[in-house]
């Protein structure tokens, strides 16, 4: 595909011809972090317009389009963040990227090969906010929490990607952890249950008690944190 080719120009099979060579490739090398960004783009094409209508039709999240909004390292201070009180988002936040050694940046530069700049914005934030999820979800960044994450997701935004990701990291975990099934069911029924991350405007909840943030999107306030098998 050339790099002025839109998705959502191609035929679904197409689409989920390409979908299925980049998961093949997440299989057999889940370190190509990469090719998940790629599967899902091609994956949720075709569904993308529902998504946008529910993002949009809420009034935060036409604002969050208006005002442009991102979270990156333009618009991020960490050592600000990280200098907040302990119990509060943006600390929260700092210290799971620096514990990690990740940054702001981690899904820098909006998504290849989507004309539409609607979709690309909400693809983008998706991407950009998917840390602060795991904040305050409690899943950990090992394959056991982001499995469980990608369920959580699934009950959220309905993409397929989620779905696919979620039920595959289920499957090759299993041997693993012999509770993951229990654990992912228990993230996607979260997901239903919550208020929407999507259109959260996590900018204005930096010095917000993280309790408190979990209490407006309807998450447990002291979630349990999704281990790898012992």
């Amino acid at each position: 595909m050339t790099p002025s080719t839109d998705i959502s120009a191609l035929s679904p099979v197409e689409r989920w011809s390409r979908a299925m060579r980049a998961l093949a490739r997440v299989v057999a090398n889940p370190e190509e972090t990469d090719q998940v960004l790629v599967f899902s783009n091609y994956a949720n094409a075709g569904s993308m317009g529902k998504r946008l209508d529910r993002f949009f039709s809420d009034p935060t999240g036409a604002k969050l389009y208006a005002e442009k909004r991102a979270i990156d390292s333009r618009t991020v201070d960490l050592d600000a963040l990280a200098a907040l009180p302990a119990n509060t988002l943006g600390h929260a936040y700092a210290h799971f990227l620096r514990s990690r050694g990740f940054t702001p940046d981690v899904f820098d530069g909006p998504p290849p090969n989507v004309a539409d700049p609607r979709a690309s914005y909400v693809i983008q934030r998706v991407r950009q906010t998917h840390d602060l999820w795991h904040v305050v979800t409690g899943h950990d960044t090992n394959p056991a929490g982001e499995v469980a994450l990608q369920a959580f997701t699934f009950g959220q935004l309905q993409a397929p990607s989620t779905f696919i990701l979620s039920t595959v990291g289920t499957l090759r975990g299993l041997r693993e952890k012999p509770t993951l099934p229990r654990d992912v069911l228990a993230a996607y029924l979260s997901g239903r249950r919550a208020e929407k991350l999507i259109t959260f405007p996590w900018e204005d909840h930096w010095a917000t008690p993280l309790t408190m943030v979990r209490a407006m999107l309807g998450l447990p306030l002291h979630p349990e944190t999704t281990k790898a098998a012992a």
